[in-house]
């Protein structure tokens, strides 16, 4: 069983069996700890990794795999919210890579007469 959840674990299924079944906002990292989606468990915090980790991970996987830590919530959406407001106030305004749904802006360059 997990006691300590703000620390960081590997992703793996053993990780994933040992998570509670409750409501709680989760992190997602890379090997070096940087963020790369925050997202809510929507009541079942072992159901919601464990999808998260078969549709979206398994298209993206990165050397040194993931690693993930939660805070139990009861009001899951105001977590989130406040996660991704801090998040974005220390990065400049900017989302997690996983929680960005635009794509990067187009930049058009004007075209000048020779």
């Amino acid at each position: 069983m997990i006691t300590s959840t703000r620390t960081w674990r590997r992703l793996t299924s053993e990780t994933i069996a040992e998570l509670p079944e409750t409501g709680a906002v989760f992190e997602v990292a890379n090997l070096v700890r940087t963020i790369q989606f925050i997202g809510g468990a929507a009541g079942n915090l072992r159901n919601r990794i464990a999808t998260y980790v078969q549709d979206d991970l398994r298209y993206r996987p990165i050397p040194g795999g993931y690693y993930v830590r939660y805070e139990s919530a009861t009001a899951e959406d105001e977590a989130l919210a406040s996660r991704l407001a801090g998040y974005r106030d220390q990065h400049g305004g900017m989302m997690p890579p996983g929680n960005s749904d635009l794509a990067a802006p187009l930049r058009l360059a004007h075209r000048r007469a020779a």
